[in-house]
């Protein structure tokens, strides 16, 4: 009974945290994906805004649009054009060119929909109250950003684009009103779909970890003594490298291995602790490190040694290495050439590339070698080219 009892003690609050985080993670997934979807709703409005303010409505017609309305040379053929466009995006529910003055918006074009007539160009609209704080900057002939409204309308996100003309007075603005309902259906079956597999997944967690909680606790206690991080700069080490070197070779002796290995090694370390000391070689040794970070990712990236550094390329991640190489190389020289660097920033060292090939290697450690082989080599030629 004991026993049972302190499962159940763990497993209520296991449960609840469960619930808690099942409920934080719907309530954020749809504000963050939200979010997203309503930027993306406002790049593609805009893209449409933008098209006609640019290569459509000719600027120095608005003023006769307004005066004479379809009477106006070409007003029709010109509606039909948006028409056309706003059957092209889909997403746009509303399509319309106003001209923004102190008694209200001046029609200049304003689309018929399948629920709603448009207005008659020249008609003057109330300002909807979610663009009242927009108004100053809409009278001023100012961008403005997307506005959310939910009004008579429905619920929709407007994007509005000036139109200037050669002086730089802004003559009317460009609008185009996305569907936020639509928006908001389709996040929330996102979120769903989401929120199902999420539960299905922790639930399953829930089973595995009652499952498995001795065995866990064991394993836990095994990985405790075996230590496969580099304290100084953050990668893994030399052990966490013989494990998975013997991965490798076990591949190797199966005949699916397909590997190359990178050995980078840092010049001038011993001279730097010399110079200026342990501590900026130790920075010297973490930049150089962040650097190789920063280049090959730390996907099976080691340090094997004081001032080396191996990294173990499988497969697909092999591709695109000689550009990396040369890109290292290139950030090396930079460095270099960087005068308002302090001596321990200024990294440098040689680089190794070999690739396996069967037949040709028996085991791992002959590819390490014929990779140290090159970057010995490399090591020599800078070298040579060396003026300190």
């Amino acid at each position: 009974m004991k026993h049972k009892a302190a499962g159940w003690k763990f497993l209520v609050p296991l449960i609840l945290g469960i619930l808690i985080m099942s409920v934080a993670f719907v309530l954020i997934s749809y504000h963050t994906f939200r979010d997203v979807e309503i930027q993306d709703y406002a790049d593609y409005a805009k893209g449409l805004t933008g098209l006609i303010a640019k290569d459509i409505i000719r600027v120095d017609d608005i003023d006769g649009y307004l005066e004479q309305g379809r009477d106006y040379p070409c007003y029709g053929e010109m509606e039909r054009k948006l028409s056309n466009l706003r059957e092209a995006y889909p997403d746009v529910v509303y399509l319309y060119v106003y001209q923004f003055r102190e008694d209200g918006a001046h029609v200049v074009f304003d689309l018929d929909t399948a629920e709603y007539k448009g207005s008659e160009p020249g008609s003057v609209e109330r300002f909807f109250p979610a663009f009242e704080s927009l108004i100053p900057d809409l009278l001023a002939g100012k961008p403005v950003p997307p506005v959310e409204s939910h009004e008579q309308y429905g619920y929709v996100l407007s994007v509005l684009t000036p139109l200037y003309d050669e002086t730089g007075v802004c003559k009317a603005y460009v609008g185009a009103d996305c569907s936020m309902d639509r928006l908001t259906d389709y996040v929330w079956n996102i979120i769903r779909q989401i929120a199902c597999v999420f539960l299905v997944v922790l639930g399953l967690a829930l089973i595995a970890s009652v499952v498995m909680t001795n065995i866990g606790v064991k394993r836990m206690k095994g990985l405790e003594n075996r230590a496969y991080i580099d304290t100084l700069t953050g990668l893994q080490n030399r052990t966490a490298y013989y494990d998975y070197n013997n991965e490798l070779n076990k591949k190797l002796d199966e005949g699916r291995a397909d590997f190359s290995i990178l050995m980078i090694d840092i010049n001038w370390l011993k001279k730097m602790n010399d110079t200026y000391g342990h501590e900026q070689g130790n920075l010297y040794l973490q930049g150089a490190a962040n650097l190789i970070r920063s280049v090959f990712g730390d996907d099976h990236l080691y340090r094997i040694g004081g001032d080396e550094f191996v990294i173990i390329l499988e497969g697909k991640a092999q591709e695109g290495t000689e550009d990396r190489i040369r890109k290292f190389k290139e950030e090396i020289a930079r460095l270099q050439a960087d005068e308002s660097l302090k001596p321990w920033e200024k990294i440098s060292a040689a680089v190794g590339l070999a690739r396996y090939e069967k037949g040709v290697y028996r085991e791992t450690e002959e590819v390490l070698r014929k990779a140290d082989e090159v970057m010995y080599a490399d090591k020599m030629a800078m070298k040579a080219v060396r003026t300190d």
